[in-house]
């Protein structure tokens, strides 16, 4: 599997605190890298865009979910990028990985960071908004998945479907602190038309990114 490419040039704090106003419009501010118990140049923030390859997710109004999250985490890989944040992506093309395989590249790094991307579908087409879910019992997974809920949908107005736990393979088998989120219901035709969009995708990479701003 082909790895995202990692940046190896951190930006000053000044420079970071910037880039995230920019993103945001508030002043955020993101720790050294080499205050973080992941050593220099490692990956800190592991990115998993759900599905891919011969795992569509769910397809709607001719809308693949494997696209829209591998398309998002690259979006917030390269916010992530420009602070001067290592960040790895589970998968960097269409390819299929297995749920076990993802949480093992998150766990192979100490001290790292698991943010699993997905994009909702239901039977009741009415059902629309955003959830965050963690692994029971996991406090580190639930901080993670309640400050990523917080900053999602704070721009862009949605439905806040709250933060929950879930024994989830991906996040039971993550050692790290974990969470999985549904940035909205493509079954419902308005919400997928917004998450079709390239620009409510960029704003909603910019919200993850406040989020684990904040999370660190």
């Amino acid at each position: 599997m082909k790895d995202f490419e990692i940046s190896k040039t951190a930006l000053a704090p000044h420079d970071r605190r910037q880039f995230l106003r920019g993103l945001t419009g508030v002043a955020l501010t993101l720790p050294l890298m080499d205050e973080l118990p992941a050593a220099a140049g490692k990956p800190r923030i592991i990115l998993d865009p759900g599905h891919g390859g011969k795992d569509g997710g769910s397809y709607w109004y001719g809308v693949k979910e494997k696209d829209l999250t591998l398309d998002l985490a690259k979006r917030v890989s390269a916010n992530l990028k420009k602070a001067g944040v290592p960040s790895l992506l589970t998968r960097s093309t269409d390819v299929y990985v297995e749920l076990e395989n993802r949480a093992k590249i998150a766990n192979d790094y100490e001290g790292s960071i698991f943010v699993s991307l997905h994009f909702n579908a239901h039977k009741d087409r009415s059902i629309r908004g955003i959830e965050s879910f963690y692994y029971p019992g996991s406090q580190s997974g639930q901080r993670l998945a309640s400050v990523m809920q917080s900053e999602l949908g704070r721009r862009i107005k949605t439905r806040n479907r709250g933060t929950k736990a879930n024994r989830l393979k991906v996040l039971q088998s993550t050692k790290g602190p974990a969470a999985l989120v549904e940035c909205g219901f493509i079954s419902n035709r308005w919400e997928c038309d917004r998450c079709s969009a390239a620009w409510f995708r960029q704003v909603l990479s910019e919200e993850i990114t406040e989020g684990i701003a904040r999370f660190l």
